[in-house]
């Protein structure tokens, strides 16, 4: 089996292991499911909070009419507050509404509970693997678009 074949494989796992997370901490917050991407906008405006949608448009990477897109539904959902700049009236500034503090707190303890799942089952050598197989995902020289 190839490394391509072999990350599909885990990709899969990890997503019904997410879903399984998800389906008990849905209880307790009874709010709709977000998708990864949309916790990585609300990850960016828990970290920087009142960033404007110029600003998180590029810390995400994408264009203002992408970010405008997820952070409408956010918004809709009742995740993200948007309110106006008392010093410039034409910016408006983001944050996390309780709901959307909830939420990414939530989808945070699903994301641990994946990898408690996956220390509970490896030995300490296969996780010191792993971790160095993260640290090249990350650290790697990979562009995010190949078409560069």
């Amino acid at each position: 089996m190839d490394l391509q074949d072999l990350f599909l494989q885990f990709i899969e796992r990890y997503h019904r292991i997410l879903l399984e997370a998800d389906r008990k901490e849905k209880g307790p917050t009874g709010f709709p499911d977000i998708t990864i991407t949309q916790y990585f906008y609300l990850q960016a405006v828990q970290r920087q909070d009142r960033i404007t949608l110029t600003e998180l448009a590029s810390v995400v990477g994408v264009s203002k009419p992408s970010a405008t897109a997820v952070i409408t539904r956010l918004i809709n959902d009742g995740f993200i507050i948007r309110t106006q700049s008392p010093v410039d009236q034409r910016r408006f500034h983001l944050s996390l509404s309780k709901k959307g503090r909830e939420i990414f707190v939530h989808k945070q303890r699903a994301y641990r509970e994946f990898i408690s799942r996956l220390e509970s089952c490896t030995t300490h050598k296969e996780q010191e693997i792993l971790e160095k197989a993260f640290r090249i995902m990350i650290e790697s020289p990979l562009q995010d678009d190949p078409e560069k």
